[in-house]
């Protein structure tokens, strides 16, 4: 029995509810659009928000875009780098060049990513400034009921609502979500300082500094290892981290009194991404370490895969392809985490000798080469 104050709304069915109206659930949510489905995403917060890091979408994030139709406007707020870039401090390690005749990089900020998606669903499918507070999967739908007390049923939940997944910590049970000693700065903002076409990776004692300029405006993360988390925007610690690696990062400060963005780092282990009528897909099912810079790829795939997947299904049955889509992305995630795993080992030493042994490598080895030469032949 409902308690007096709850409200029920028609249950009819709703098809596909996306909880989270992030890069992940507003590319399902076009897809979907686009098979002849009705898509409503919930989102927790009280409007779209602009904020976020400076991203690195790589090809297999860009063919998403390219198959919904919004490579073209993406490209248009974003920068192509000529190569890619690593430093120590002021000195030059390895410079890669990418080829010129085909988009193999977008440099964006995440706002303006989000911002492209979010042309492709109409603003009468969005739902804010709520989100589930129970979820009752049953055989022949999913019951929700929201936080502002009104109850729907769907087909098909998709949580797509990121690292702190209120969908995954309501229906499943065997996941994982680490919080790492690493913490990131983004700021956003025009600036004047010349640094260069190439996207940029400057690496200090504990220390990622990363660069890349998008028209007048120039996109700066910095992440570190902290022993403990200070209060956000925490810029005292951001401009100590930047003037103890150099290069242009104290310039590029000095170019801004905005306050940055600034979050813990976390990645999530997901033991399974779906139930009979749930999924998870993005950052909700596997988030990995941003060192990576395929998160957002990831969850383009993970929203093109399911959305094909869902295609396919038996009317009123989506059990089997959310099985088919879970075997198809899962050893693409276990990948990236791995690498993500080991270049935030290699990138955030402390001991000198291990730096300068590590620097020496990439100096004088085609590591990034062949880093730049797999994205070629996998594009």
């Amino acid at each position: 029995m409902s308690s007096p104050t709850e409200t029920h709304t028609n249950t009819a069915e709703q098809d596909v509810l996306i909880v989270g109206g992030g890069i992940a659930g507003l590319a399902l949510a076009d897809y979907l659009r686009r098979q002849g489905r009705t898509p409503t995403v919930v989102e927790q917060a009280p409007g779209w928000r602009d904020g976020g890091y400076g991203i690195g979408l790589w090809e297999d994030g860009l063919a998403v875009l390219r198959d919904l139709g919004r490579l073209d406007h993406a490209r248009n707020l974003a920068a192509d780098p000529d190569g890619f870039a690593v430093r120590a401090g002021g000195d030059l390690l390895t410079r890669t060049t990418i080829p010129p005749d085909r988009t193999l990089l977008l440099a964006i900020h995440r706002g303006d990513l989000h911002a492209v998606l979010r042309e492709g669903v109409p603003e009468d499918r969005v739902r804010f400034g709520t989100s589930p507070a129970r979820i009752d999967e049953r055989d022949e739908d999913v019951r929700v009921t929201f936080e502002d007390r009104t109850t729907e049923t769907y087909d098909l939940v998709v949580g797509a609502d990121g690292v702190h997944s209120t969908v995954r910590e309501q229906c499943f049970t065997r996941w994982t979500k680490r919080e790492h000693d690493t913490y990131v700065w983004s700021l956003w903002a025009d600036q004047d300082v010349d640094v260069g076409s190439d996207m940029v990776s400057v690496w200090g004692r504990g220390t990622e500094g990363f660069v890349a300029r998008v028209g007048d405006r120039v996109g700066f993360n910095l992440a570190a290892r902290l022993d403990q988390r200070p209060d956000p925007p925490a810029r005292a610690h951001l401009r100590a981290r930047a003037e103890a690696i150099g290069w242009k990062l104290p310039a590029l400060l000095d170019g801004t009194d905005d306050d940055p963005f600034f979050d813990r780092v976390r990645d999530v282990t997901c033991e399974r991404w779906h139930t009979d009528r749930v999924a998870l897909v993005g950052d909700a099912a596997h988030a990995v370490h941003p060192i990576s810079g395929m998160g957002a790829s990831l969850a383009l795939q993970d929203a093109r895969v399911l959305a094909q997947e869902l295609a396919t299904a038996r009317p009123g049955d989506p059990s089997g392809a959310l099985e088919r889509f879970e075997q198809r992305r899962r050893d693409d995630a276990k990948r990236v985490r791995r690498e993500a795993r080991f270049e935030a080992a290699v990138t955030f030493l402390e001991s000198e000798s291990a730096r300068q042994a590590r620097n020496w490598v990439v100096e004088h080895t085609p590591l990034f080469d062949l880093f730049i030469e797999r994205q070629v032949t996998e594009g």
